[in-house]
């Protein structure tokens, strides 16, 4: 997806954030570089014109998302163990990142986030890489020019 000033996700986020080597290249990392882009995406298109109000660029979201992503990891593997029934977004990560932000700010971005994670899930479910139940095999994604940042 590209917001309105032609900026999306993939062109701000690297894959790259999310491994360090090689064996760190799996689909659940995958996943979560894909969770980043619609996170980014589903914010900008939603509330952009709030986010440069508040003086967020498009690299400090770029960042908050792939922060994001990260942080959600732990939360998502409880929920495909079983543990959890819901996926909580939690406004206080998002007040730990950007403190200066208004609540009804922080409210629009959870609002978007839940919109992405949706979007997320209901692209995946027909997805034939199988990023959730192969989490832990190798992502050939990581290496293919289609996604390379430079390309």
């Amino acid at each position: 997806m590209k917001t309105k000033d032609g900026t999306s996700g993939m062109s701000m986020i690297q894959s790259t954030s999310f491994y360090s080597s090689k064996n760190e290249k799996i689909k659940f990392n995958w996943f979560s570089y894909e969770l980043s882009i619609e996170v980014y995406d589903g914010i900008k298109q939603n509330v952009g014109y709030l986010l440069k109000r508040a003086r967020i660029s498009d690299e400090d979201l770029a960042s908050f998302s792939i922060f994001f992503s990260k942080k959600m990891q732990g939360v998502i593997l409880e929920k495909l163990a079983g543990k959890i029934d819901t996926v909580y977004i939690s406004p206080e990560m998002i007040e730990l990142y950007f403190p200066d932000i208004n609540d009804k700010l922080v409210d629009e971005m959870v609002n978007a986030i839940l919109n992405a994670w949706d979007e997320l899930l209901r692209v995946c479910g027909t997805c034939p890489a199988r990023c959730i139940s192969e989490k832990d095999a190798y992502s050939p994604m990581f290496d293919d020019p289609l996604y390379f940042e430079n390309a």
